[in-house]
């Protein structure tokens, strides 16, 4: 059954818009827009073709990631899940780890930070797609990603319940710290990304963040 949304739009330009304009090969044809469920989003993850596929009112869109995009991920997870382990804070998801926004949404965040105390009773939930909010998600943004999808996903973030979002620019090398949908804060190259009262006490300059995508300087002999 289609969604309430997408029942009211008559066009293809509508329903595109409604997904932030995301480049038309992220769109799934199959199920036919506004039929996908979270089964389709499970079935195409351990698939043998594995994709990130993000549910959006009953339509499967490809989430974009790339391995620069990958790697910057991968070393966000690691450190904000050393220091939430340290500190006894909570868990971390990779950005392999679906989680239920709304009944319409189901996202894939590249980084997912979520306190013990949003967790059922302190326990790890058992089911594929958790229905847990993250206090903090991190997205690192892909050359398809556009401003108004976004937009939306920032929307969908903090109406569920989020506290923070940063998004990482490997382009510019700069990032913006959310705190609600439209209030955010520009750090350069310069920058650092702080933990606020979601990880009090987390910072990581973005020049270190970067840096991973960059051998090392071996320091010379003495």
């Amino acid at each position: 059954m289609a969604t309430a949304g997408l029942a009211e739009e008559h066009t293809f330009a509508e329903l595109h818009a409604r997904l932030g304009g995301v480049p038309l090969a992220r769109i799934r044809t199959q199920p036919p827009p506004g039929t996908a469920t979270e089964a389709d989003v499970l079935e195409a993850r351990d698939g043998t073709v594995k994709r990130l596929l993000e549910l959006i009112d009953g339509v499967l869109v490809e989430k974009p990631v790339g391995t620069p995009e990958a790697l910057l991920g991968g070393r966000l997870f690691r450190l904000i899940a050393d220091f939430a382990d340290e500190h006894e804070l909570g868990v971390t998801l990779p950005g392999d780890g679906p989680l239920r926004l709304s009944d319409e949404s189901v996202r894939y965040p590249d980084v997912s930070f979520i306190p013990w105390s949003a967790l059922p009773e302190g326990e790890i939930p058992d089911e594929q797609i958790w229905s847990v909010v993250p206090a903090l998600a991190v997205e690192v943004l892909s050359p398809s990603n556009t401003d108004a999808e976004m937009a939306r996903k920032l929307k969908e973030l903090f109406t569920a319940g989020c506290q923070r979002v940063w998004l990482i620019d490997p382009q510019s090398k700069t990032a913006k710290v959310y705190t609600s949908a439209k209030r955010f804060k520009q750090l350069d190259a310069a920058g650092t990304l702080e933990g606020g009262k979601v990880l009090p006490g987390f910072k990581l300059a973005l020049a270190d963040l970067f840096a991973a995508t960059k051998p090392r300087k071996k320091k010379p002999k003495a």
